[in-house]
């Protein structure tokens, strides 16, 4: 197949309907997905295999999670070639099998791009750092030490790596300099003032489109300018030497000049599905330019403003509030909803990805009994959501957090060790005990961390769970003779079986994704209720979830549906309760069981 084939041309599509927001997309993590052999990791193979899996669930596009060569540091978010794969998941040709498997079904292919840093392993920052006068000195951000009273040399800043808790700065004793790493040593922040940097991120782009990719989930993109002068981060914390460095490497207003730049330069070129991964606490005005059609940057950001709501500290900490209260949550998503419409902007809708928890153990409950009716609860609501809508990889079959029991050990994300680690340092140096007691730490990595949304998928009951014939990577849960693909596959009243359902009925009724977002009783703690009204389709729906939690379960709830909503003509379209699909409202007050939810068209 030529390149020319390949490649997908700029076609112009009505801006409010394009063909990208009715998308539904699924997040493969490739480590985990599924392996084709006994290597314990997952394979690009392993994915292809599952494409008729991914077709039948209803899935429009697939996004890997990076794949190329790397030497994993952090699972693959560090990069040393851009144009090469990692030979743990396969070669260049068993990617372009999997993308004409993807595209002969009419799905589309998207790949991570991971531009904000490379690996420290890359030829770019090789020779960066051989010495100062390397023509690609500057490819990378590097300042002079800071020398304090004692004559100690200091990072150039106060700034904290997100990761751990030292210092977002490397010492390189070779040039007598420091170089910026917003994350891990690993991990060297490339210098976006730099148009050559710029130009060859360009070209890397440009070879992916040329291969057959049809776009781009853009890690951490927003984090590519700083601030001139690297001034110090306010102190938060006095208790601590280095300090989140916040607006200081966050949502810059450079970042819009370079995104206006790579689309002239790349994406207006391409048909292309593009979203940024965009972190920071500012308003919906300071994320929606992002995806304001008439700026030409982005097509949707991923922003994580619900991703804080149970959490013990703002920022990246992994702490956790286990008793926040259903108003604040439908506060993040209400406000979202609403206010990203009126910017002009568009939402993309997750609730999972390799980043966060599963929904299940931190929304609902993951007790025996409560699992299966919790999962098909968030399924509802994750698919009446206006925007696009992003499936992380068992979101759709019920996979929950890791078990309680699990210790230290399983766990393998880089920042869990050093979140762990990093706080144990801290509490040695403020008590002087050889082995301050961390166990509050891992209770919040138990609801928090990272690993619990990357343990192998459960294709079926077998040895390993069906993801390898040897031993996996990461313990697969302990749970996977129950809860399995292969089972939910034969059970009509399964989660997977609901989650299709869902995914149809959403691709039916457009006002689930395009209609204007109302907001009822807002305050309600035990019932989330919302209007889907979509005017162009005079197509209106009605969403009741009831969300109570007791100690950890589901609770009754009773929701009274305001006077001026009229229900008249109601009809019950899903629930995952006894109500019959089909069914009118009776009555304007309704008795909803643990974790009930409904869906009417009105």
């Amino acid at each position: 197949m030529s390149s020319n084939q390949i490649l997908a041309p700029k076609v112009e599509k009505p801006s409010d309907r394009a063909w990208w927001k009715s998308a539904t997309v699924y997040q493969v993590y490739p480590a985990s997905f599924c392996d084709h052999g006994s290597s314990g990791f997952g394979t690009i193979k392993g994915i292809t295999s599952k494409v008729p899996y991914l077709k039948d669930l209803g899935v429009d596009i697939l996004w890997l999670s990076p794949i190329y060569q790397s030497p994993l540091a952090d699972m693959g978010y560090d990069i040393s070639d851009y144009q090469a794969l990692d030979k743990r998941y396969g070669t260049l040709d068993d990617w372009k099998e999997l993308r004409d498997e993807l595209h002969k079904r009419g799905m589309k292919l998207v790949m991570d791009l991971v531009v904000n840093h490379t690996s420290d392993e890359h030829a770019w920052f090789k020779e960066s750092k051989s010495s100062i006068d390397n023509s690609k000195r500057d490819w990378y951000i590097w300042q002079p030490s800071k020398v304090n009273e004692k004559g100690e040399k200091k990072p150039p800043n106060n700034w904290k790596s997100i990761f751990g808790a030292g210092p977002a700065w490397e010492y390189d004793e070779t040039t007598d300099q420091w170089y910026c790493h917003t994350f891990l040593k690993e991990q060297p922040d490339l210098n976006w003032e730099n148009p050559t940097v710029r130009k060859a991120i360009w070209d890397m782009m440009h070879w992916w489109m040329k291969q057959g990719c049809d776009g781009f989930r853009m890690d951490v993109i927003n984090f590519t300018s700083k601030a001139p002068g690297f001034p110090d981060a306010p102190i938060v914390d006095p208790s601590r030497e280095y300090q989140p460095f916040g607006n200081l490497s966050i949502n810059r207003p450079r970042v819009h000049d370079f995104l206006k730049e790579m689309y002239k330069e790349v994406l207006e070129q391409y048909d292309l599905f593009c979203v940024g991964e965009c972190p920071g606490d500012e308003p919906v005005s300071a994320f929606a330019p992002y995806s304001i059609p008439s700026n030409k940057e982005l097509q949707m950001v991923f922003h994580f403003h619900h991703q804080g709501f149970d959490r013990g500290r703002g920022g990246f900490g992994r702490t956790a509030n286990f008793d926040w209260k259903l108003s604040d949550f439908k506060k993040v998503f209400n406000h979202w909803q609403v206010e990203m419409e009126k910017e002009g902007g568009w939402n993309s809708n997750y609730l999972e990805n390799h980043d966060q928890p599963r929904t299940i153990s931190r929304i609902a409950s993951d007790h025996p009994e409560d699992r299966a009716k919790s999962a098909k609860l968030l399924s509802m609501f994750h698919c009446s959501l206006g925007g696009t809508i992003f499936i992380y990889q068992g979101q759709e079959w019920g996979l929950c957090n890791v078990p309680r029991s699990w210790g230290e050990e399983e766990y393998k994300d880089i920042e869990t060790i050093q979140e762990i680690e990093g706080e144990r340092q801290h509490r040695k140096k403020a008590t002087g005990e050889a082995n301050p007691d961390v166990s509050d730490v891992l209770k919040y990595m138990r609801q928090t961390a990272r690993d619990n949304g990357r343990t192998p998928m459960q294709w079926d009951d077998s040895d390993n769970a069906g993801f390898s014939k040897g031993t996996p990577w990461m313990r697969v849960h302990d749970d996977y003779k129950e809860w399995n693909v292969s089972a939910q596959s034969k059970d009509d009243a399964s989660v997977l079986a609901f989650w299709k359902k869902m995914l149809r009925i959403r691709k039916q009724y457009e006002a689930l994704i395009y209609g204007i977002f109302v907001p009822i009783d807002e305050d309600n703690e035990s019932t989330y209720a919302y209007v889907r009204d979509d005017k162009t389709k005079n197509e209106k729906l009605l969403v009741i979830l009831n969300m109570a939690r007791g100690t950890g379960r589901g609770e009754k709830s009773t929701f009274n549906i305001p006077k001026d909503i009229d229900v008249s003509k109601a009809k019950l379209l899903i629930s995952n309760g006894s109500e019959a699909e089909g069914s009118s409202l009776a009555s304007d007050v309704l008795d909803l069981e643990p974790f009930e939810g409904r869906i009417y068209l009105l």
